[in-house]
C-alpha cells in the first residue's frame, strides 16, 4: 500500500540533482536545482498570499508547486495527455496526485493561475540575482533574446541588465499584483 508513496519519493528526490538548464544556456556557472526552485516558489508563494490577503486554497497552492516540475524526474518520462506518465503510460504520480497536476496543467482554477505567475516570480527574483552576484551577463543575456519571440523583441528595444530581458518576457504572464512585484524586481 505504501509502494506509491516510496516509489514517487524516490524519484522526485531526484530533483535536487537536477540543474535548470536554462541558466547553464545563459552561462551561469553555479547553477540552483530544479528543488530549489520548488522550495523558492513556495516560500515566495507563502509570502505573496499572506501579505496581500489572497483568498485561495493555499494547500492545493502548495500541491501543485510541488508536483508541477514532475516532468523533470528523468529524461525517459514525458508529459502525456496533461498527466505525467513514465514509458509503460504508468502515472509516475500517486494517484491522489494526479488530479492537481492536471488541474495546473489545464491553468483554468486561480490556484493554477497564481502558480503559474508565482514560479514565474521566482524566476524573475532568481534572474536578478545570478544578475547581482555577477554569474548572468549583460552579454549572454542579449544572447539569449535571440531566442525570444520577434513580437517581444521588438518591446524590449536594447536592454541595459542581464535580468531585464527576463523580467519582461515573464510580464506576459503576470496580472497587476505580479506585474508590480516584477517592476519592484527589476529595481533592485
Amino acid at each position: 500500500m505504501n509502494k506509491s508513496i516510496i516509489d514517487f519519493y524516490l524519484k522526485a528526490i531526484n530533483l535536487k540533482n537536477i540543474d535548470r538548464t536554462g541558466w547553464k544556456e545563459v552561462g551561469v556557472s553555479n547553477v540552483e536545482s530544479v528543488m530549489d526552485h520548488i522550495g523558492g516558489t513556495l516560500l515566495l508563494a507563502i509570502t505573496i498570499a499572506y501579505e496581500k490577503g489572497l483568498k485561495l486554497d493555499m494547500q492545493k497552492v502548495y500541491e501543485m508547486i510541488a508536483v508541477k516540475e514532475i516532468r523533470k524526474i528523468n529524461k525517459e518520462e514525458s508529459v502525456i495527455g496533461g498527466t505525467s506518465y513514465n514509458d509503460e503510460g504508468k502515472s509516475i504520480l500517486p494517484s491522489s496526485l494526479v488530479s492537481i497536476y492536471d488541474e495546473y496543467i489545464k491553468g483554468e482554477s486561480e490556484e493554477a493561475k497564481f502558480v503559474l505567475m508565482v514560479s514565474k516570480l521566482e524566476s524573475d527574483f532568481q534572474a536578478k540575482k545570478y544578475e547581482l552576484d555577477g554569474e548572468f551577463t549583460l552579454e549572454n543575456a542579449k544572447e539569449d533574446i535571440k531566442n525570444y519571440p520577434e513580437e517581444l523583441k521588438a518591446k524590449l528595444g536594447d536592454i541595459t541588465k542581464a535580468s531585464e530581458g527576463w523580467l519582461n518576457y515573464d510580464r506576459q504572464y503576470y496580472d497587476e499584483l505580479f506585474t508590480s512585484l516584477s517592476e519592484d524586481i527589476e529595481e533592485l
